[in-house]
């Protein structure tokens, strides 16, 4: 499989590869021998079964757990050689944020960008720009405890930009959050992707996976089953050309699991 995984592959277009990654917790398998890439400027989505390993794989690249063994490099750096300096360059917005709640939305968010290294002169203008870019800038007060679930998964969005990174790692980013949002986040990781930020997309959303993502990522059991965009999956289950994506993913998933 990692052949037909990599058989597009270009290193020096590539801003994620991931090549044979294996992880167990307590000898339970999570991840077998996982592979996949994303290049520059592209939007990967990575869908699957729960328990397939995806917030697994994304918190390896993140450097928050470790792998067994396997290869990870992101943006020319192995994470394993280089286990810091990569971060830089990575925004992150994770399933389910825990925010500090007696924070308001503006020191929640110069919080962040001083944990991330960006100058004040530049902090702040970037903050004011990131409240209106979502309409937030009469938040920018109040508490992070009195905001609804919505505004505060913008704000968890708006904080995985704060470093402008060249490597975005979203696990279900449109959770809580009502469709204008969704909406708006969509129209942003469209703009950062073609300006060339890289994308992968966790999401149980298969209709917008579909309709949004480049590729898509397919894994069951901790294995890439199959990436590609759509045509190419279809052809990868022989279906005809109606065929959506959701039913791709049952059939290869389930093909994994018999």
């Amino acid at each position: 499989m990692s052949d037909e995984i990599f058989s597009e592959y270009d290193p020096l277009h590539a801003a994620l590869y991931v090549y044979d990654v294996w992880k167990a917790y307590d000898g339970v398998p999570a991840l077998n021998g996982l592979s996949l890439y994303v290049r520059k400027g592209e939007i990967l989505g990575l869908i699957g079964p729960n328990g397939s390993g995806k917030t697994t794989s994304i918190k390896i690249i993140l450097g928050l757990i470790k792998k067994d063994r396997g290869v990870v490099n992101v943006l020319g750096y192995d994470i394993d050689k280089n286990p810091f300096e990569y971060k830089q360059f990575i925004g992150y917005v994770p399933e389910a944020a825990t925010l500090p709640e007696y924070l308001t939305a503006y020191e929640f968010l110069y919080y962040v960008g001083r944990i991330r290294g960006v100058p004040d002169k530049i902090l702040k203008d970037r903050i004011e720009y990131l409240l209106k870019m979502f309409h937030l800038e009469d938040k920018r007060r109040e508490l992070l405890i009195s905001l609804s679930k919505g505004m505060r998964q913008k704000l968890v969005f708006l904080s995985s930009l704060i470093c402008e990174p060249k490597l975005l790692l979203l696990d279900e980013p449109f959770i809580g959050v009502d469709p204008e949002g969704q909406y708006e986040i969509k129209s942003v990781l469209k703009r950062l992707s073609g300006e060339g930020c890289s994308i992968l997309l966790s999401t149980h959303l298969l209709d917008f996976a579909e309709r949004f993502c480049d590729r898509v990522a397919i894994i069951s059991r901790g294995k890439n089953v199959a990436t590609g965009d759509l045509e190419h999956l279809k052809q990868r289950v022989s279906l005809d050309k109606d065929t959506t994506l959701e039913q791709i993913f049952l059939t290869l998933t389930k093909e994994r699991e018999s």
